[in-house]
């Protein structure tokens, strides 16, 4: 694009006019129908002016232009370090370690964009952390460019000694700033037992700035083992230990500073682990702030402490979360009764066990101590459901929320759910600390048979333990002859044989769904004798099928329930449904 009229100019630029300094001038180059080249838009010719040689030159001012151009756009008032920690906040989309594109550095498109991001995405080396056996070429340019920058490395399930051994032994120099370490648990140990040739090398350096150490699970044969010491026993900084197929025994790592625990057992083949070894391990973890086993059968083969010792106590003020599921409930009660974790939410799933004075265990210690997570319960709701043979108890504290799940392990002795729901739902009052209660929920989810346990005095026991009460949901998900209403009324009705007062004083709303065991002559007497003792209802919320479809309610009993109730409407509010955060293996 350089022709006679155009390459004075160009030569001036840079020849006799430079001490001038003129003003570079893009005249001739933008308007074409001025050029006079030979042989324009025709076959080939000579290049006797070498014009090609000097497009070559113009095209790399060209290209200086452009950047010059892009320095002043918007985007460039951005400093670098902001640029970078945008790119930062980009690669976030393929940040999860067990995603398919993960160390595959697919974010580089950002670098493409113009030379000044190219500059700072190559020579940020937080860009760069991301390493994986499936992507061996991009890891080996991470470690190029990842300078002093932390580590992340995956070991991917299908990683074998002639694909990836080279990989591992470049990446073990480097072990000193490892952060984030993810290995498959087939890949942890070979058939004799020992850590696999695979990853010896690796496991066997100390790692003194590991964060998490992650072994997850891939479907293979095989059975749950006990880890090793690993990484010398030296990770000093580790916070996140995340076990599936396997768990820690003392010496395998430091725990001192250990945030999180998890730990996975096998469906068919439970982790198998002593109680004073996992209270050992908790000792071991002062900063613990969750622990979470899965799967995972702890047993109690010998006490925890010797003849004559006093009680054998675990403080964790940090632990903020556990959750314990598929235990029996007599080592979970045992476990609480060793624990002191005032600040903690608590949430457990355990196969139901009978005690002793006919009582029934169901995760939690008869005598709570002063800081147990289950003291001062101010909501709590009850939910059998019968067809799976368990109940959930939802409920919060005045600080924190809590779920306990109770199910009838199959071939055991305790009976059917239907039977002893309540004697169940006795035990469950005597346990709890139940003196501020508040706001109370009997529920039935799904059910195949009647409940026959519940009787008045079973539910002026139960009530009794409720002096604070003020709002009590009924809730039935069909509609049955099972219900609870008739005798929670009967029960709520009748004056206590010693003091002659009524129970639960401060009740002021009854919710009720799905119950028909009861008739509006009932609630109009039940409303009308606790409003002449001086406790009257200030809310009736009812939804029965028998509502539906009336189209005048003044042709209803509503009006004359009205008379001793302030407030009687047909629908009733939504109640308490704890959600807990789940854990992500």
């Amino acid at each position: 694009m350089s022709t006679a009229t155009v390459l004075p100019v160009l030569d001036g630029v840079g020849g006799s006019q430079a001490a001038e300094k003129p003003s570079l001038t893009l005249a001739h180059l933008l308007h074409p129908e001025q050029w006079d080249l030979p042989e324009w838009n025709g076959p080939h010719s000579n290049d006797p002016e070498c014009v090609a040689q000097k497009l070559d030159v113009l095209d790399h001012s060209v290209a200086l232009l452009k950047r010059y151009r892009n320095s002043l756009r918007p985007i460039h008032r951005l400093t670098p370090d902001i640029l970078a920690l945008v790119f930062l906040e980009l690669i976030e989309d393929h940040d999860h370690p067990l995603s398919s594109q993960y160390g595959a550095i697919s974010w580089t498109y950002i670098a493409h964009v113009c030379h000044r991001w190219r500059a700072i995405a190559l020579g940020c080396a937080a860009l760069w952390t991301q390493l994986s056996t499936r992507y061996p070429e991009a890891a080996i340019t991470c470690l190029e460019r990842s300078a002093d920058a932390p580590l992340s490395f995956v070991i991917h399930s299908r990683a074998t000694v002639g694909s990836s051994k080279e990989l591992i032994d470049r990446v073990r120099p480097h072990m000193n700033r490892m952060r984030h370490l993810y290995v498959p648990w087939t890949h942890m140990r070979d058939a004799d037992g020992n850590i696999s040739e695979l990853l010896s090398s690796l496991l066997d350096a100390p790692a003194t700035q590991l964060e998490t150490f992650y072994v997850y699970r891939v479907r293979a044969d095989g059975t749950c083992f006990a880890l090793p010491t690993l990484f010398a026993g030296d990770t000093p900084r580790l916070r996140v230990l995340k076990l599936s197929y396997c768990y820690p025994q003392m010496g395998s790592v430091y725990l001192g500073n250990l945030r999180e625990l998890y730990i996975r057992g096998r469906k068919r083949d439970l982790i198998s682990m002593e109680l004073s070894r996992l209270l050992a391990i908790l000792e071991a973890c002062p900063a613990l702030e969750i622990l979470v086993t899965v799967k995972a059968r702890f047993v109690i083969t010998q006490p925890p402490e010797q003849a004559g010792e006093p009680l054998r106590q675990v403080r964790l003020d940090k632990l903020r979360r556990l959750d314990i599921a598929r235990c029996s409930a007599s080592v979970v009660s045992t476990l609480l009764g060793h624990l002191i974790v005032p600040n903690c939410q608590l949430a457990t799933s355990v196969w139901l066990e009978r005690g002793i004075d006919f009582r029934f265990l169901f995760g939690v210690p008869d005598n709570l101590c002063a800081e147990h997570p289950l003291r001062d319960i101010r909501k709590l709701q009850v939910a059998y459901c019968s067809s799976a043979s368990s109940v959930t108890l939802d409920g919060t504290t005045s600080v924190h929320p809590f779920q306990i799940r109770a199910t009838i392990e199959q071939g055991s002795d305790v009976g059917d759910m239907p039977t002893m729901s309540g004697p169940l739902l006795l035990s469950i009052a005597k346990t709890l600390d139940l003196e501020l209660l508040e706001e109370f929920t009997i529920a039935e989810t799904s059910f195949y048979h009647p409940h026959v346990g519940f009787s008045k005095d079973l539910w002026a026991q139960v009530l009794a333990r409720m002096p604070l009460l003020r709002t009590l949901h009924i809730r039935l998900q069909n509609i049955t002859d099972s219900g609870f209403c008739r005798v929670i009324l009967s029960a709520l009705s009748a004056a206590d044989e010693v003091t002659g007062k009524l129970l639960c004083p401060h009740l002021e709303t009854v919710t009720l769904i799905e119950d028909r065991t009861w008739s509006s002559l009932q609630w109009y007497k039940f409303a009308k004798a606790r409003k002449a003792r001086g406790h009257p209802l200030r809310r009736l919320s009812l939804c029965l099928p028998h509502y539906e479809n009336v189209e005048d309610m003044a042709e209803t009993d509503l009006a004359e329930l009205r008379e001793v109730v302030d407030r009687v409407d047909l629908d009733p509010p939504e109640t308490l449904n704890v959600e807990f955060p789940v854990a992500v293996w």
